[in-house]
């Protein structure tokens, strides 16, 4: 009984000691696997701090670019307002180029005949329409 109870125990004590090498080398993996998936971390972190960066950048360029924006929008209306009070012909115009024939602008506008056919060759997509 003795050596049968040897025999028991140091099987036991080789497979234990089997088991605590193969779970050595399992940590050993999973220590090394760990430290590959906190580089890769790391890395992706240094890229989501570049893209912020660079967003912020962008926005404050999309934030001037639109406060140009405004001011040419608003200097274009104004130009726009100057040019039809300049103009006494400027609505007629816009008239021929919108379609209108030479009877509507001499009922319309008050013109004569002529001043309608002139209109309508210096600015008409084509011959007037009657």
């Amino acid at each position: 009984m003795d050596i049968d109870f040897l025999i028991v125990n140091s099987f036991a004590f080789i497979l234990l000691g089997i088991a605590c090498l193969w779970l050595a080398w399992q940590q050993r993996k999973l220590k090394q696997e760990n430290l590959t998936l906190m580089a890769q971390i790391e890395s992706i972190n240094k890229d989501l701090a570049g893209m912020c960066s660079a967003a912020v950048k962008v926005d404050a360029r999309i934030t001037r670019i639109d406060a140009r924006m405004t001011a040419l929008s608003e200097q274009l209306t104004h130009y726009q307002a100057q040019e039809a009070n300049a103009s006494p012909y400027h609505n007629v115009i816009q008239r021929v180029r919108d379609g209108a024939n030479t009877d509507q602008l001499i009922k319309e506008c008050g013109l004569s005949r002529e001043e309608a056919a002139l209109l309508f060759k210096l600015h008409g997509a084509g011959e007037p329409s009657e």
